[in-house]
């Protein structure tokens, strides 16, 4: 079997996204062949990595098998490898795409005799359980060791106690019994739930090495922490949960919840997150306004600037626009925000409508027409 059909294999199918997966193995490859690359704790994180993005013991298995000639591991005796330990992360790297994820799960007795049954979203309640027992598995992996310290039976080992998450969580949210959260979970509003899953974005960092310590059972003990990866896994972690609850909230990379939209129009928002912007002071104006407008308890007022500030952005496209959407008349494309007492406030502007409804209608169409303004510049170009 060659070394591309065995990462096809289910041996390596992958526990994470296959992005983060390939973050890390970029990572790992840089750091590998970088002056400062020490070899014991450059295999340490390469073999963390691979019993924690994976869900069999076979990657690391043979990762631990393969001899690294070329910085000096193994005796002068030993015969050369069929390749390297760097040389076997790079072919994993870009076969990242073929390895398989974990298939779905055949159907149960009762479904094979009355077809599946539907999925209900999760309500409050359910959806904070399933938050609690995922942060337990965090906690356990040393995704808050940096933020809560580690408590260990031999301080000379290594861990040590931080600072009570208890009483930061009192301290900046200004509640009580809201950790742990396996404790408290069934206590929580929509508010604590939230605030909890924000303030542990802030805390999150994946730690890149571990030590065993079996001294009277004490377990491991993590170091190296990495505030990117970490939040990337916890909101992949998270946003599965949300996903599937009826709250309608995803947190967004920057570690903060917000509301979301159909399927299409999720869609339509990450497109103009993505593009490149006709225009260089786009960039942080769309930002702001995307987040602004789609933040959990968004005001009245923050929507209504967020929807100025796209009309905004229009307007500097305005040529564009006049040229491929609104030849006659451009102006059209701007009347409602002008006319429907939003960019403006006058006596003539009309005041008598559904905020909420409107906001949102006004919002999503100006966001589709940055869209197609954005694509219309990709063509060109």
């Amino acid at each position: 079997m060659t070394l591309d059909s065995r990462f096809r294999s289910r041996s390596f199918e992958v526990a994470w996204p296959h992005w983060i997966v390939q973050a890390e193995l970029q990572r790992l490859i840089a750091t590998g062949d970088g002056p400062h690359h020490h070899v014991t704790n450059w295999s340490a994180e390469c073999e963390l990595f691979l019993t924690e993005a994976f869900t069999s013991t076979e990657p690391v298995d043979e990762f631990q098998g393969l001899t690294e000639h070329r910085n000096g591991w193994g005796s002068p005796w030993d015969e050369a490898p069929a390749i390297s330990r760097q040389d076997w992360l790079k072919q994993l790297s870009e076969a990242v795409n073929l390895l398989p994820t974990p298939p779905a799960r055949a159907p149960y007795w009762s479904e094979r005799r009355t077809g599946p049954k539907a999925s209900p979203s999760m309500d409050l309640a359910a959806t904070s359980r399933r938050f609690a027992w995922t942060i337990g598995k965090l906690t356990d992996a040393g995704y808050f060791t940096w933020a809560f310290g580690d408590d260990c039976v031999d301080g000379d080992f290594g861990g040590e106690l931080g600072p009570d998450p208890a009483e930061e969580m009192h301290r900046e949210l200004g509640r009580e019994n809201l950790w742990p959260a396996s404790r408290h979970f069934e206590g929580y509003s929509l508010d604590d739930l939230c605030d909890v899953i924000e303030y542990l974005a802030d805390q999150v960092r994946r730690p890149l090495r571990r030590r065993f310590h079996n001294y009277a059972g004490c377990g491991w003990h993590y170091d190296g922490y990495s505030a990117e990866r970490g939040l990337q896994v916890y909101r992949w972690r998270v946003n599965q949960i949300l996903s599937q609850s009826a709250l309608g909230l995803s947190l967004t990379e920057h570690g903060r919840l917000e509301m979301v939209a159909p399927s299409a129009v999720e869609d339509l928002v990450a497109a103009v997150r993505a593009a490149e912007n006709v225009h260089d002071a786009d960039d942080m104006e769309l930002e702001h306004a995307l987040s602004q407008f789609r933040a959990r308890g968004a005001s009245e007022m923050d929507r209504r600037q967020a929807v100025i500030a796209l009309a905004g952005v229009l307007e500097r496209r305005r040529g564009l626009v006049k040229e491929h959407l609104l030849s006659k008349d451009e102006g059209s494309l701007f009347q409602i925000a002008n006319q429907f007492g939003i960019r403006h406030q006058d006596a003539k502007q009309q005041k008598e409508y559904d905020a909420e409804l409107y906001l949102e209608w006004i919002f999503y169409w100006y966001v589709a027409t940055i869209n197609l303004t954005n694509r219309i510049v990709a063509a060109q170009a």
